[in-house]
């Protein structure tokens, strides 16, 4: 009997969101065809359906293995790759999908998608466009395209595109997105949640969707909306850039000692933005079913080794003694390596940064030891805890 039915019948279940029987029937097969390639890439697409991105891009992997010219093996491979926030790697795999096949419009939506997060705006735009030649109606390269052009100030363009992805598909969960993370680089909050909320009511396992109304919700505070648009214009300078302003920054505040206290705020929330609001988030009747299982975790981290900081300045600072503010000044020094290592999604940046935060504690705890016994070079070794928590800020920033 011939196989193409079942597989239409594992294509039929991912497209009606059941990625789970997906799975169970693209296994099965696999049981009698193991060699089959393009069915290593539904389970792939199954997998990731459930939120499993690294078996999902093992079963891409295998797909390849197994036929190298298969150009949908590597946009799989991609989106698995991508959904790990591994851009240089999904960044490869697309570029090899489009060489294969360069005439697809999902393949240049990916590569754009990936551009886009890049801050290359430009280069987003060329690989929506080229996806709109091959496909006019292409829904996800036209929100693609408007948000492009949105950020790029050309407004009028993208509410075109908009609305033509709007006429082509009114319950696309996507284009709601799209036009809810343009609304909120836009500072509307407000208008961006109800956008959010209605890519999730057509599609409730948009994480794409979720993490817009998370934005959106921590944007109806001042500080972070203001934040967050400026996040955003940095976005739209290179790389090289965006270090140069913060350098330049760091100068004029020392030139300039009222702008020091700008350039602090700048700092802390460059670094401490995301897990401080989501904290109040939890706060929230919405906000705290918003957060995923992660968010949580990591709140409850920061929130931890904050409020261990700032109880042991409060009892330095009320009894005098020395070992509290050392140890208040060590806990709250190391929430730049904590907060670092959480937002570091490459499992190589992830350890490297792991590790510099344990050598950080190590050296920290040793000073609040020597401190506490009184040991004539406890502030040599706390003076060394210091600069290698500056180094670590400046490292970090740099590098990312």
């Amino acid at each position: 009997m011939s196989t193409f039915p079942n597989i239409s019948r594992v294509q039929l279940l991912l497209q009606h969101k059941r990625p789970q029987d997906a799975e169970q029937e693209a296994r099965r097969l696999l049981r009698d065809d193991p060699d089959h390639s393009y069915l290593h890439c539904l389970l792939a697409l199954a997998l990731l359906g459930q939120n499993h991105p690294a078996q999902a891009q093992a079963s891409a992997q295998q797909a390849i293995h197994l036929d190298p010219e298969n150009s949908f093996a590597f946009y799989v491979l991609s989106l698995a790759l991508h959904r790990q926030h591994d851009l240089h790697a999904a960044l490869e795999a697309i570029e090899q999908a489009l060489t294969l096949d360069p005439e697809d419009a999902d393949f240049q939506h990916i590569l754009g998608q990936i551009r886009f997060q890049q801050g290359q705006l430009h280069a987003a735009l060329r690989a929506a466009e080229a996806g709109l030649a091959a496909d006019p109606t292409h829904v996800d390269c036209l929100g693609l395209r408007a948000r492009c052009l949105a950020r790029l100030g050309r407004r009028d363009e993208a509410e075109a595109d908009f609305d033509e992805a709007l006429r082509q598909s009114p319950t696309d969960a996507g284009t709601h997105a799209d036009l809810g993370w343009v609304a909120l680089e836009r500072g509307r909050a407000k208008e961006a949640a109800r956008h959010f909320k209605e890519a999730l009511r057509l599609d409730p396992e948009s994480d794409y969707a979720r993490e817009g109304l998370v934005e959106a919700l921590k944007a109806r505070f001042w500080l972070y909306n203001g934040f967050y648009r400026f996040s955003v214009w940095t976005q739209t300078l290179s790389n090289g850039a965006r270090q140069g302003m913060f350098i330049g920054l760091f100068l004029l505040s020392r030139v300039v000692p009222g702008l020091m206290p700008l350039y602090l705020l700048l700092v802390y929330m460059s670094w401490f933005a995301e897990p401080l609001f989501n904290s109040l988030l939890r706060f929230n009747r919405y906000g705290r079913f918003a957060l995923n299982a992660k968010d949580t975790t990591d709140s409850n981290h920061f929130l931890a080794l904050s409020l261990a900081g700032l109880l042991l300045l409060g009892a330095g600072y009320g009894t005098g003694i020395e070992t509290f503010t050392v140890g208040g000044m060590v806990a709250l020094a190391l929430l730049f390596p904590l907060v670092g290592t959480q937002r570091m999604w490459r499992p190589d940046r992830r350890r490297q940064s792991m590790w510099f935060g344990y050598a950080l504690a190590a050296v920290g705890l040793l000073a609040v030891v020597l401190t506490a016994l009184g040991v004539a070079g406890s502030g040599t070794v706390f003076s060394g805890f210091l600069l290698g928590s500056l180094a670590y800020v400046w490292l970090m920033a740099l590098r990312n």
